[in-house]
């Protein structure tokens, strides 16, 4: 059986997803398919990046994970096969797929040229692909080798003597605020100093909590996810419905969110 996932900004309510299965259904034997996600902003490579990033790692070696953020018929676009830390990752050579593997070594790289596909038709290119890749088919005959990776330029948090100024780049189902602080980064300032989080509407956290159930009930905090990167989040329990972050605090994406030293 083969792990593949998907991730696009297709959304749930067209047939879309649907086609794109039924397609690769035709193509790979006994697929177990899985979405990442249908409901990335449409054209937002950078959120969708940001998901598959948080989750790959999850699934087992020989998965295929197929982005289609960014992808769709037009001219002179580039769809390409990346393969790192034993997995394969199909998508438009836009910087989507290396933004996914920040930091991993890319093993191999081809540009998808299969014969008997029309190279323009992702959704079918992608499922060749698969279904090629399915049955341990050698990487090298997807196409020729990618000349060169695009990349996206993403924004580093400031740094400065007293502060560090990152920003929101994911806001989840809860509404909770992901900036792109780490955990390691905020360590490596801290040095003995006491912090505190500043966000919008004047707003000053004194705490930074490891896990969500530490927070009380409605108050907006600071805390460190499961992937060590800080969040603006609200204290949820006994079921109530309480807003997140963003609408608490107006705030979205790009917003800015500085952790202060004294």
């Amino acid at each position: 059986m083969t792990v593949i996932t998907f991730t696009s900004d297709f959304g749930l309510r067209d047939t879309t997803v649907a086609r794109v299965k039924a397609r690769f259904m035709r193509r790979v034997k006994d697929p177990l398919m899985v979405d990442v996600s249908h409901l990335v902003e449409p054209h937002n490579i950078t959120e969708a990046a940001f998901m598959l990033r948080r989750v790959y790692q999850d699934f087992p070696p020989g998965t295929i994970h197929c982005v289609f953020v960014g992808a769709g018929t037009q001219e002179n676009k580039e769809y390409i096969c990346l393969k790192a830390n034993g997995h394969y990752f199909l998508g438009v050579n836009n910087g989507i797929l290396t933004s996914v593997l920040n930091g991993a070594k890319i093993t191999g790289a081809r540009v998808l040229d299969i014969r008997g596909v029309d190279t323009t038709d992702e959704k079918d290119l992608f499922a060749a692909a698969a279904g090629h890749l399915s049955v341990q088919g050698k990487l090298e005959v997807l196409g020729p080798p990618l000349k060169s990776v695009k990349r996206i330029k993403e924004n580093a948090p400031a740094i400065s003597d007293y502060a560090v100024r990152g920003h929101v780049i994911y806001i989840d189902h809860f509404g909770t605020c992901v900036t792109n602080i780490s955990k390691e980064l905020f360590n490596s300032q801290l040095k003995g100093r006491r912090a505190s989080v500043e966000v919008a509407r004047n707003r000053s956290i004194k705490t930074i909590f490891d896990h969500i159930a530490e927070v009380p009930q409605g108050d907006i905090a600071a805390l460190w996810d499961q992937h060590g990167m800080l969040c603006i989040a609200v204290g949820k329990s006994g079921g109530d419905h309480i807003k997140g972050s963003n609408e608490l605090l107006g705030m979205k994406i790009h917003d800015w969110v500085r952790i202060d030293f004294v």
